[in-house]
């Protein structure tokens, strides 16, 4: 039982397993909110919350849970838009580990695990109030035809969500060296293979393409220097969305490697110079993980399709982007995540996560 996310005014607690039953939610001693649990892993979304130190009881069949937390101020003026992403979707994948021996714990679903948890954190980031979704690569699991189709059929379920899809390291394998498509699905949802600006309420939102064709790593040689520039001249701030991570070292200390840290440093250090109230967002890494180069945040948010299976939303104000990442809470997709848990002989389990500050933090 834990607070996995904070944002301006809400809340989501998750668990991993409760027996079913009804839990009780008071927050700072209000009036309780009641709901039925079906049994298993589970979630909770509070809203309607004032800023400050909250304190949480829970009680179930299983007892009184108690929790601590703090709902973050907003980050200035009025709020002006929600966007949200996804990364890592994998469409495709027929399992999970290291081993690839993780597979699918409920087959009785029309979707596989990977649609199924894509599909939901869509669901649930339109609920939430998103205006756009950009889809920050991997979006197919491997070069393959079928892969791709996949991508489609997905996009394709929410004609009237404007997306923008970049293309991540798994898109362009050497799996099945084909023609990677212009465009996925009926809507024909262009695959970006540059650099793609549009300016929303409050925000300049720019994604590019860093792959590397046939390879796992990325580089920012080709949308350097455009990124940069539609960055200075942006009257705003700006949404900077990537599939490859900055490495921090000169030599990847974690998998999988991502931009080097040459790479890397110039760009920051450009950016910084251009346009400091700058938010940049990357997958790839399938974690969660934040940091400041400057004034710059730079994050890392993982992946829909494995543990802990979230999606980021960021929240436009006047004042500042507040970014908070979100697990997918469906029933089914939350039951699939918990179980992914057991990756790498668990270690997985502690080292994707991240702390609630890594998830949830404001430009």
């Amino acid at each position: 039982m834990q607070v996995w996310a904070v944002e301006p005014g809400a809340m989501q607690i998750t668990w991993g397993f409760l027996p079913r039953g009804q839990l009780t939610v008071r927050v700072n001693r209000d009036h309780p909110i009641s709901l039925v649990h079906e049994g298993g892993p589970g979630s909770v979304a509070l809203e309607s919350l004032s800023p400050g130190p909250k304190e949480i009881e829970i009680t179930s069949v299983r007892g009184t849970f108690r929790l601590s937390t703090s709902i973050p101020e907003r980050p200035g003026g009025e709020e002006l838009c929600r966007i949200a992403t996804i990364s890592d979707l994998h469409l495709g994948s027929g399992n999970w580990g290291a081993l690839r021996t993780i597979r699918d714990n409920d087959p009785g679903h029309r979707d596989h695990y990977d649609m199924r948890c894509a599909s939901y954190a869509i669901n649930e980031a339109i609920d939430w109030g998103a205006s756009l979704l950009i889809i920050k690569g991997d979006s197919a699991h491997h070069r393959r035809e079928r892969d791709f189709a996949l991508v489609g059929q997905l996009v394709d379920r929410f004609p009237r969500l404007p997306m923008i899809l970049i293309p991540g390291n798994h898109d362009v394998d050497r799996t099945h060296p084909i023609d990677i498509p212009l465009s996925v699905g009926k809507r024909g949802l262009r695959m970006e293979r540059g650099v793609v600006t549009h300016d929303f309420p409050g925000v300049r939102v720019i994604a590019a393409d860093t792959t590397i064709e046939f390879k796992g790593t990325g580089t920012m040689k080709h949308v350097e220097e455009q990124i940069l520039t539609e960055a200075a001249d942006s009257p705003t701030q700006n949404l900077i969305a990537l599939h490859h991570q900055f490495q921090e070292h000169p030599v990847a200390t974690y998998w999988p490697p991502g931009i080097s840290r040459r790479e890397g440093k110039r760009f920051l250090a450009g950016l910084n110079r251009a346009a400091p109230n700058s938010l940049v967002t990357s997958g790839h890494t399938h974690r969660n993980r934040s940091r400041r180069s400057g004034s710059v945040l730079v994050t890392e948010v993982g992946s829909t399709k494995d543990w802990p299976g979230v999606w980021g939303g960021y929240r436009v104000f006047d004042g500042g982007i507040y970014q908070t990442v979100r697990r997918v809470a469906a029933p089914s997709a939350i039951a699939w995540t918990e179980y992914s848990r057991r990756a790498l002989l668990g270690l997985w389990s502690g080292w994707s996560p991240g702390t609630i500050e890594d998830r949830c933090v404001a430009l």
